[in-house]
């Protein structure tokens, strides 16, 4: 990467940050507790109302929300060309439908720096499809297509990968190199406090 792609004077966008944002990164997110946490005493009175848990008030109370800004992934990114040393993402893509995943992707080249690097992190699908068990397809079924969160099915997984598929998803995209890397491994930044699910992840990254 060059000196400006590591970490000098460009900025770092985390996709999908919810309570998970660090500083030095612009956090962003679409969860409604981004919006929570502006308004002055709704978490409190959603909690003390049995609409927020005991576990997530305590994070409004730890600030988790309050750096997060809000971004719509299926509209272009708010950044100008090359303006971006790295991006960040853990299991967001797979909550994206195909097309919008190539246009993303295609996104997220055009506001990286050359040499710059965007590292995803998503479900393994070869390890999923290893589980299969035509003995027992439905357990199989209703865990790919998550059958218990139809309330909240607009969350719900659209789309799987494997290391081949996202290599070639980033390198049409117009990257330059992709790599598979293992846990806490690789050139982005901060990976030791940025990525997690080690069990069942594949971890990807792409340079511009």
């Amino acid at each position: 990467m060059t000196d400006d792609a590591r970490g000098g004077s460009l900025e770092k966008l985390h996709i999908g940050a919810f309570n998970c944002g660090i500083a030095g990164w612009i956090n962003t997110d679409i969860t409604m507790h981004l919006w929570i946490a502006r308004i002055p005493f709704a978490a409190k009175a959603l909690h003390l109302a049995g609409l927020l848990s005991d576990a997530r008030y305590a994070e409004h109370r730890q600030g988790k929300f309050a750096g997060l800004r809000h971004m719509n992934l299926t509209r272009p990114l708010p950044f100008t060309d090359g303006s971006l040393s790295a991006v960040f993402s853990a299991h967001v893509f797979e909550h994206l439908f195909p097309d919008e995943i190539e246009r993303l992707a295609r996104e997220i080249a055009r506001v990286l720096a050359p040499g710059g690097v965007c590292r995803i992190v998503v479900p393994d699908m070869d390890r999923i499809v290893a589980l299969y068990d035509p003995a027992a397809p439905q357990a199989f079924l209703k865990g790919v297509f998550e059958i218990d969160r139809r309330k909240e099915a607009a969350f719900a997984h659209h789309w799987g990968f494997t290391r081949a598929s996202l290599a070639a998803l980033f390198r049409d995209a117009g990257c330059s190199q992709t790599h598979t890397r293992a846990y806490r491994e690789g050139v982005c930044p901060d990976i030791d406090r940025l990525d997690n699910r080690p069990d069942e992840s594949i971890f990807f990254e792409a340079i511009k």
